[in-house]
């Protein structure tokens, strides 16, 4: 009986650990939709922007992802930049990724609000 406990905590503590490291975009702010995502090596107002290291699709269907554990290694830390219902830069939310993740990936669907998660 105890091993069962164990194996059961074990596996807990395991997907405490894994949600912990994920950051991501909010799917709404109030009633706007996320529309668009700018991935920081850095704080944002050091404007060092990144480049997706993959980029496909268009309209509502579009796929990004930036390799980012590099960032994370040297000490860094990865900030997104979410605007929400394409008003620009009015109506943003700054994420500060804490945990170090290997990925970003952000994706869009038609019919449902994008998605930016890192992992």
């Amino acid at each position: 009986m105890s091993l069962n406990k164990l194996i059961v905590g074990i596996a807990l503590l395991l997907a405490m650990r894994m949600q912990a490291q994920v950051a991501k975009c909010p799917s709404y702010k109030g009633k706007s939709p996320l529309s668009s995502v700018t991935v920081f090596d850095g704080p944002p107002e050091q404007r060092a922007d990144l480049m997706p290291d993959v980029s496909r699709g268009r309209g509502d269907h579009i796929y990004a992802s930036w390799d980012v554990g590099y960032i994370f290694a040297a000490g860094r830390n990865v900030y997104l930049v979410c605007e929400f219902g394409g008003t620009g830069d009015k109506d943003t939310t700054t994420v500060k990724v804490e945990n170090k993740v290997d990925h970003c990936t952000y994706r869009t669907l038609k019919g449902k609000p994008a998605e930016m998660a890192c992992k």
